[in-house]
């Protein structure tokens, strides 16, 4: 029971001795018989407010004494023995009263908690404000080296396309092995470029009615395409009565696309794969099961942020890959 109930409960039998004392006004005059009912009533209430009255009183004086016991733990750089801990268990002054002593708890603790109300915002603001720097060093380092792929490949093109002399097969073989790996470092810069922008709120975001079945159903040929290219079975169990979600209809399948491509690829020759479109609550889900790879691209990376833009989650398991649209989100 809560103390304020506790004490409206102390006045109830108080209310009733008032009555049983008018009772007594008006029958305790001259040739008036007091009724008896009244006397017990009277006497049940009296001793009712002694009894209740004692044992509230009792019950909320030794609760007051146990909170003005409180120990409070603050700061005390001053004292050389707490150097160490930096924090010390202070008594509260014993020439004040409970409530004082209870007040100087809860002042201190509040204190504290200002305090540490301001540092963690104040840790936020400077998190926020390094990972903006971050992310603003990413690109610039991210257009830099995109530049300096654009001077390496353009005289591996020029080599390869113009003989300017007789290159043998091996020659030609590691010209064009140099140009497809400065193709793909041109690839991911592009993509370390796409997080840069997306972790900066340079990259705007749509929010369009995107009906999952068809989408999939779109991208199917080419996750097929990839199966039959790594050798692997891929099945796939699309229910046509999902609700529809609310994404980007550029940025979303192409993410799609880029994770369960890679999925299939990092999965063995022979491999057979469930890829499954199924409504659990507000959620959406398309799962790949038989896949047990974690992603490793900055291509992977860049679609899990896509992902995350679009208020998705991707999830690696032992033996699924689990993508999370939920069918509740916004529609700014």
């Amino acid at each position: 029971m809560k103390i304020s109930h506790r004490l409206y409960f102390t006045g109830v039998p108080a209310v009733l001795g008032v009555l049983a004392v008018a009772g007594l006004g008006y029958w305790g005059q001259y040739a008036r018989a007091v009724p008896e009912a009244l006397l017990v009533v009277a006497a049940i209430a009296t001793i009712g407010t002694l009894v209740l009255s004692w044992v509230n009183v009792r019950y909320i004086a030794q609760r007051v004494e146990r909170l003005a016991n409180v120990k409070v733990a603050t700061p005390a750089f001053d004292d050389a023995r707490n150097l160490d801990s930096g924090m010390a268990l202070q008594a509260v002054p014993s020439d004040r009263d409970e409530l004082d002593a209870i007040e100087f708890v809860v002042g201190r603790l509040s204190k504290a908690v200002s305090v540490a109300a301001s540092d963690r915002a104040a840790d936020e603001r400077r998190y926020e404000e390094r990972a903006r720097d971050y992310a603003q060093m990413l690109a610039r380092v991210a257009d830099s080296a995109t530049q300096r792929m654009d001077e390496i490949r353009l005289p591996l093109h020029i080599l390869l396309e113009n003989h300017f002399g007789d290159l043998n097969e091996n020659q030609e073989e590691m010209l064009g092995a140099a140009r497809a790996a400065a193709e793909a470092t041109d690839a991911d810069l592009l993509a370390l470029r796409e997080i840069a922008a997306l972790d900066l709120g340079t990259r705007t975001v749509r929010r369009d009615r995107i009906f999952p079945g068809d989408m999939m159903n779109a991208l199917l040929p080419t996750l097929q395409a990839s199966a039959e290219k790594q050798s692997v079975v891929l099945r796939t169990e699309i229910h046509p009565l999902v609700p529809p979600i609310w994404a980007d209809g550029a940025q979303l399948p192409d993410a799609l696309v880029k994770l369960f491509r890679a999925s299939i690829e990092r999965a063995t020759a022979g491999a057979e794969l469930q890829l499954e479109l199924v409504q659990d609550n507000a959620n959406v889900l398309i799962r790949l099961q038989g896949t047990q790879s974690s992603p490793t691209s900055i291509q992977e990376a860049l679609a899990i942020r896509i992902l995350a833009l679009n208020g998705a989650a991707a999830n690696y398991s032992s033996n699924a890959f689990t993508i999370t649209l939920s069918t509740t989100a916004s529609t700014r």
